[in-house]
């Protein structure tokens, strides 16, 4: 038997149809409409029930699939439009769909973090590849540093904190600034701190360079089919301090972000999709405590 949500978006193409709109308008509703079908069925929601907090999830998961903020924007106009017929025919009174809210920014684009699924398949992949390589890829997604700064550090750039936890100086990011990051991940702190015995502070600390991880990226991709790129691993980083709820400056500071409003665009990222990715990240229950004192130290002079 056909649910009453499918009875109804037929209803509406055909309202569309028969208000002379155009054949290309009709199928992209269709389109935009059946991506909604299968999120509604998909999470067993009621459609007459559904919260502005759930839609803004719908359109997070349009973020999450890598469609363009055009695409996203028209999606969530095309539920919108498909809502206020379905007052019409008397279903429901009020229209949870706000595009102001929930509108994307175009000609911009937006930071691609990884989701769950992603990592998952990433770090199964990580351990395949050499153990350095895969330290260093590791690190990137415990500290949220570029490339060309991991890439940098020396064994005398990590530095232990009263509080047992370990930070990161990162003596040259861009703009040639000096700054401090938390490792946010208490496993990979340990692995780091055991890499630098017995050498010296000035030897690099992965010694491993910018093409050799290129190499590795693209092999990634190639075995995995993950559209993976280094600095993926930086736009996690950032998305995921902000779904923990660290303040926007915060984030700035620990990215090294001149301006905040670069910071900002972590901010228009799929809240609600990254809890889940945000709990596979702390599974070591060690992280979040660390993470917690040092984010306290690194900002307890502000």
């Amino acid at each position: 038997m056909e649910s009453k949500l499918r009875e109804l978006v037929k209803d509406y193409l055909l309202d569309l149809k028969m208000q002379n709109n155009a054949k290309s308008t009709i199928l992209n509703h269709s389109h935009f409409l059946s991506k909604f079908i299968h999120f509604i069925e998909a999470n067993n929601l009621d459609f007459t029930k559904v919260t502005p907090q759930q839609i803004r999830l719908f359109r997070n998961n349009n973020i999450e699939e890598g469609l363009k903020p055009k695409t996203v924007n028209n999606t969530v106009s095309a539920v919108k439009r498909f809502y206020d017929f379905v007052i019409e025919e008397g279903e429901i009174t009020g229209n949870p769909v706000n595009t102001r809210r929930l509108r994307v920014k175009e000609g911009q684009t937006l930071p691609r973090y990884m989701t769950a699924k992603e990592l998952e398949i990433f770090n199964r992949w990580l351990t395949t590849i050499p153990e350095l390589v895969a330290l260093g890829f590791h690190t990137m997604l415990a500290t949220g540093l570029r490339l060309s700064e991991m890439t940098a550090l020396t064994c005398g750039d990590l530095i232990r904190l009263d509080t047992s936890g370990y930070i990161l100086r990162v003596k040259h990011g861009k703009g040639n600034k000096e700054r401090y990051v938390p490792v946010m991940d208490a496993d990979v702190a340990r692995k780091l701190v055991k890499l630098r015995q017995d050498r010296l502070l000035n030897d690099l600390l992965i010694g491993i360079n910018a093409r050799e991880y290129g190499h590795w990226a693209r092999e990634c991709k190639k075995q995995t089919g993950l559209d993976f790129q280094p600095h993926r691993c930086r736009h996690t980083v950032a998305t995921q301090l902000l779904q923990k709820g660290v303040a926007i400056d915060k984030v700035q500071e620990v990215l090294g972000h001149e301006n905040i409003s670069t910071t900002r665009r972590y901010a228009r990222t799929a809240p609600e999709a990254i809890l889940e990715l945000a709990a596979k990240a702390d599974r070591v229950e060690e992280t979040q405590a660390i993470y917690n004192l040092l984010i306290d130290e690194i900002f307890s002079e502000e």
